[in-house]
């Protein structure tokens, strides 16, 4: 499988429709707010194509393509491409497929949007001053299907349909074409692409690395409300096949509602999900790994017990959280078979799996209170010792 090859050339194209859009946007929308007015039919059709291109890029290029994080019917499928191309962000195709080789290659050369090449680079200078050479072959399983095929082909008149003519369309109707194309199509591309591209830069530079804390990925909330729930970053490179990116019940995460809802209609089926204990064992990891570093960096002659303590209690917290894990999955297999024969027998299992989450939970007190009420770490490293709540299947953990 061959990476997407990039070469620093400039993108006339590119170059020639960010210009244009963005000078339409930032000029064009001012004018015609003083000397016109901007309507409410206006800012209700440009709410409505934010949402509705933004959601396709994050529900269906980015988790339902790229990542194939569930599956979903024809029509939710359609609709993905047809609003995802409004987005003017490439066909799917290509987009999943350098997004792809962002996620195998990330931060490296063969990233196409690398960090590690600048801020700017990462938000749209590889579009503007680099030519993508990209390889299909790791999307060969999306080019089975004749939608994503069919759009891929004719990219620029769906496109075109969806991202211009029919907002010019709508807003005609309402009597504001002109509204329409600065209010609702260059201003909403500009928001939108700017909001996405945010993603590539600002969350792999500031926020919190909940998950893995050596990787450039970023959990951020307001890039998180500016992209529908993309930003908790972070995460999603740790999990990038969940279906979700908000894991926590508070984490603004739209699209992750939106999938969940069109499942119970039946639209969307096998929504992947991380087990709550993989999260949990990853963001134990992340806070273990800060407290290591913290107190490597201290001269102080207790700091080998007290550091050996951690690790132990760290230990048993780690051999709680699988044997608990071991028992929810054992239970829950053991549970289907004889819930018909025996609810008894399914009661014990499940109060089984629930000693041993107490038992976690006990272990994880241990170890937090350790380590939070130890003068030796400061307190930029203290780990969480909130109390913990599962809900499977829903928001998965609640804290």
């Amino acid at each position: 499988m061959s990476p997407c090859r990039s070469f620093r050339t400039p993108n006339p194209v590119n170059l020639a429709f960010f210009s244009v859009i963005t000078l339409l946007a930032v000029i064009g929308l001012p004018w015609y707010w003083m000397t016109v007015g901007v309507s409410s039919a206006e800012w209700a059709l440009f709410w409505w194509f934010v949402i509705a291109t933004g959601m396709s890029i994050t529900i269906g290029y980015h988790r339902l393509f790229a990542h194939r994080a569930f599956k979903a019917s024809r029509i939710i499928t359609f609709l993905s491409l047809f609003f995802g191309a409004a987005a003017f962000e490439q066909s799917a195709l290509m987009w999943a497929s350098q997004h792809r080789d962002h996620h195998r290659f990330v931060d490296t050369p063969l990233d196409p949007y690398s960090i590690k090449q600048g801020f700017w680079h990462a938000h749209m200078g590889w579009m503007l001053f680099w030519r993508q050479e990209t390889d299909y072959s790791n999307v060969r399983d999306l080019a089975a299907d004749p939608l994503v095929a069919h759009q891929h082909r004719y990219y620029l008149p769906w496109a075109i349909t969806a991202g211009v003519l029919l907002p010019l369309a709508l807003g005609a109707l309402a009597g504001h074409w002109l509204g329409a194309l600065i209010l609702v199509v260059a201003a909403r591309l500009t928001f939108v692409h700017h909001s996405t591209f945010c993603i590539n830069s600002v969350c792999h530079t500031f926020g919190r690395a909940t998950y893995d804390i050596d990787a450039t990925a970023r959990d951020h909330w307001l890039v998180a409300l500016l992209t529908f729930g993309e930003g908790y970053h972070n995460f999603h490179h740790r999990f990038a096949s969940d279906y979700r990116n908000g894991v926590r019940w508070y984490q603004w995460d739209p699209s992750k509602w939106l999938i969940m809802l069109l499942s119970w209609v039946g639209l969307a089926k096998q929504l992947y999900r991380v087990s709550p204990q993989a999260i949990l064992a990853a963001r134990m990891a992340a806070e273990q790994l800060r407290v290591e570093r913290a107190l490597a960096q201290r001269t102080d002659t207790e700091i080998g017990e007290f550091l050996q303590a951690v690790r132990e209690r760290y230990a048993k917290v780690k051999s709680a959280l699988n044997d608990w894990e071991r028992w929810e999955k054992e239970s829950r297999k053991l549970r289907a078979a004889v819930r018909e024969r025996s609810q008894d027998a399914a009661e014990t299992f499940r109060l089984a799996a629930r000693e041993r989450r107490l038992a976690f939970e006990r272990a994880r007190r241990q170890w937090t209170n350790l380590i939070n009420r130890s003068p030796l770490i400061p307190r930029t490293v203290h780990v969480s010792a909130a109390a913990l709540i599962v809900l499977p299947g829903v928001c998965g953990i609640l804290r």
